[in-house]
């Protein structure tokens, strides 16, 4: 079996939810499909419906096997270069907090951190990684819920990316309580 790509740290909960569904796409073809909207621009726009999140995707990412839980989507390359994770899941006793996520975000190693911001409700985090890669990552919580997406890709292209992550920091709604999945 490949080894499935390190993604940035942005909530391990997130992460648990899409990763174990790409290894079973590795090992099982399924059918299976994402629900996205495709732009005139190319650009598809993801909705995940358990939580609520949107996200808009670049042209040429490919989805992986969606997580049978439905709370998240990873996308790749063509070439395996660029990976895109985005998520939600539940707020439960807090474990979702900004302030644990972010020292937690901080505390990865292998990587260097050359932009960093924070608030009560949300943070981002970007750089690069020991073995080349540039990463940013953002999250949100509240109370109840958790959202949020990481990009990686390859710093050296790094000039190409920009307006991607541009885009997708300015368009990404965490919508949180607004999916089909909701705390009473």
């Amino acid at each position: 079996m490949k080894a499935i790509p390190r993604y940035p740290v942005l909530a391990a909960a997130i992460l648990a939810m899409v990763l174990p569904s790409a290894r079973a796409a590795e090992e099982e073809p399924e059918n299976w499909q994402v629900g996205v909207t495709l732009g005139k621009d190319g650009w598809l726009t993801y909705r995940n419906a358990r939580f609520g999140s949107t996200l808009p995707i670049p042209p040429g990412m490919k989805a992986l096997r969606p997580p049978d839980n439905g709370g998240g989507q990873a996308f790749a390359s063509l070439d395996g270069k660029v990976k895109i994770v985005v998520g939600g899941h539940f707020n439960v006793d807090g474990m979702g907090s900004v302030e644990e996520s972010w020292k937690a975000a901080l505390a990865e190693k292998d990587r260097t951190i050359t932009y960093k911001k924070k608030t009560a409700e949300w943070y981002v985090v970007s750089g690069t990684t020991k073995d080349g890669s540039g990463f940013y990552e953002k999250y949100v919580a509240d109370a109840k819920y958790c959202a949020g997406w990481s990009i990686t890709y390859p710093q050296a292209d790094e000039k190409k990316y920009v307006p991607w992550i541009e885009r997708m920091a300015k368009d990404f709604q965490p919508n949180l309580g607004k999916g089909d999945d909701t705390v009473e």
